[in-house]
């Protein structure tokens, strides 16, 4: 018998399939998504059976072809990104960040112990020798209130952390997710590839990109960060009122210091969930994916007329698909979590905040929003 080609355009001796073990990623039935359910609930809620695709998977730098549904492919993305080795940079710098800020009654001690020198060596061992001189009662004070606030601190500095976590989890689904019809970055990551060339692959690929869109605790992670912004903005009006009414004297207030220093902190974690939060959009946004399969499926056409007819189809589902994934993503940008324009705001508002404060110290200007995409 002649052979018979497949999507890809390869030949298959005799219409036989190829049959070759491959690994198939843990699935537990207990991990939930947002909104209810479970993965294997939103991804298989047919029979899984029916919904295998043709895929293209290394295993030991042998390329193979086998069948996978959606459910695997999705749960080989997920057990990749859940295995991955967390992160610590963001908790150390967390556990910092409180310490600056029990120490922050001392240093604002030391500031105000010699007027005429300010914060100087002179001044920091004048404001211990005062501090050592004091009645033990009041040392006793002093030191619960640093381990108040360190442990105050670091509470709330880690919901940072894990919101950090979550949404580099979702960056990572999200770079996973948009490798799949790429063989080369595929094969880089260790994942199945397959191309958008019939409407089962669609299916299955429209099925994956909304699953893995709402993994992971998105509400609470929002409330997070959508508090943390308010809050931050409100610190920041109270102190540049209280910098205009009163002048430069505002700075000799030990709340000024105190606001300013959790404002300082609010912002650095801000910046980075929002830059993972837009990075993430770009990943997901699957507008110039689809229009790159749509030129494909024209070429594709060229070296197999047979199959025009099926691929025409399939190209009127990507050009489906694409109208409704712009609508869609248009829809989700209102979330102010996840929105642009927020995005941007909070970069360019703190990059420019702390530019005009380097600027004063350096005696030059230093624009550092334009270094920044």
């Amino acid at each position: 018998r002649d052979g018979l080609r497949d999507e890809d355009g390869n030949k298959e001796e005799g219409g036989r399939k190829e049959e070759k073990d491959h690994p198939r990623a843990h699935t537990p039935s207990g991990d939930k998504i947002e909104g209810g359910g479970t993965h294997r609930d939103s991804i298989s809620d047919q029979n899984p059976r029916a919904e295998r695709i043709r895929v293209k998977l290394w295993l030991n730098e042998e390329l193979v072809k086998v069948e996978m549904s959606p459910l695997e492919i999705g749960y080989q993305i997920i057990s990749k990104v859940e295995n991955m080795k967390a992160s610590l940079e963001y908790l150390w710098l967390g556990v910092f960040l409180s310490f600056i800020m029990s120490v922050l009654p001392f240093i604002f001690r030391a500031h105000n112990a010699d007027k005429h020198s300010g914060f100087s060596k002179q001044a920091v061992l004048v404001s211990v020798d005062e501090l050592l001189r004091e009645p033990l009662e009041l040392q006793l004070i002093h030191f619960i209130g640093f381990v108040l606030t360190m442990s105050l601190s670091i509470c709330f500095i880690t919901l940072f952390v894990v919101a950090e976590r979550a949404y580099s989890q979702r960056y990572l689904y999200a770079k996973y997710f948009n490798a799949l019809t790429t063989m080369r970055r595929a094969k880089q990551h260790g994942l199945p590839h397959f191309r958008l060339r019939s409407i089962q692959n669609i299916k299955a690929w429209l099925s994956l990109r909304s699953v893995l869109r709402r993994v992971g605790p998105l509400r609470s992670v929002g409330i997070i960060i959508t508090s943390s912004f308010l809050i931050m903005l409100t610190i920041l009006t109270v102190v540049c009122i209280q910098f205009f009414s009163k002048g430069t004297t505002s700075m000799n207030m030990y709340f000024t210091w105190e606001a300013m220093a959790w404002s300082m902190c609010l912002g650095m974690y801000l910046l980075r969930l929002f830059t993972l939060g837009n990075d993430i959009q770009e990943r997901f946004d699957s507008q110039s994916l689809l229009i790159t399969e749509q030129i494909n499926l024209y070429f594709f056409m060229q070296q197999s007329p047979q199959k025009k007819e099926q691929l025409v189809h399939a190209n009127q589902v990507l050009q489906l698909s694409s109208k409704l994934l712009k609508e869609i993503d248009n829809r989700e940008n209102t979330n102010f979590v996840l929105s642009p324009l927020v995005s941007q705001f909070l970069r360019v508002f703190l990059l420019s905040a702390f530019s005009g404060l380097a600027s004063e110290f350096l005696g030059f200007k230093l624009k550092l929003w334009k270094m920044i995409k």
